[in-house]
């Protein structure tokens, strides 16, 4: 079996408008800039009510949490994944439930399979980190011992694209996701895996039909 493959279809399930894989540890955040004396002074006269007010606010969903929440429901999954690329993509079928949790801040996602005659099952939280103005997820799987992660954001052509490092016994590799919505009942996480040039190969997608 191609183990970049693998890795790919162990990332697979990551699902409605989020979902990829990354490094146990997780990228790093681009921290915002240091916070400068002035803006201490500022927080330092905010009163106790105008301090929650801020805090509030930035745990209040937005625009970007009601897009997630479209995605809860029973889903169909059919996936393709290159493992051999003199060989034909091998297929496979499977189901996804997607619900809210947390007052629909997050999406919980549960997808399980059956792969190469075994069961595969996985769990995704995703939500949209209103403090870093992108889309997060984490990801736990059958297939593996470790909580992987996902940061990212939309495309120009409004592709939802979530990017990370995946860990295979050879190493970390770059590795993304790009999803896209067709329409409410339909859309397709497509697998990229970067390279030694630089370039990115499409290793498989998954095609997610509402129930």
């Amino acid at each position: 079996m191609n183990t970049r493959s693998l890795i790919a279809f162990g990332a697979g399930a990551l699902a409605a408008s989020s979902l990829a894989v990354l490094i146990a540890s997780g990228p790093d955040h681009e921290p915002k800039d240091p916070v400068t004396q002035d803006e201490v002074d500022q927080m330092m006269e905010m009163s106790p009510e105008q301090m929650m007010a801020s805090m509030a606010a930035m745990a209040t969903p937005g625009e970007e949490h009601e897009e997630l929440m479209k995605t809860c429901g029973q889903w169909t999954a059919k996936s393709s994944f290159i493992m051999d690329p003199a060989a034909p993509p091998m297929e496979s079928t499977g189901s996804m439930n997607i619900e809210s949790v947390m007052g629909g801040r997050f999406v919980k996602c549960d997808f399980e399979m059956d792969f190469m005659g075994q069961p595969f099952n996985g769990l995704s939280y995703a939500g949209y980190d209103k403090y870093h103005n992108q889309y997060v997820s984490i990801w736990m799987d059958t297939m593996s011992t470790k909580i992987t992660y996902l940061e990212g954001n939309h495309d120009e052509d409004g592709n939802l694209v979530m990017k990370g490092i995946s860990s295979t016994p050879m190493g970390d590799n770059p590795m993304k996701i790009v999803t896209t919505h067709h329409d409410d009942d339909h859309f397709t996480d497509h697998f990229y895996d970067k390279m030694p040039d630089g370039t990115w190969f499409q290793s498989g997608t998954i095609k997610y039909t509402r129930k």
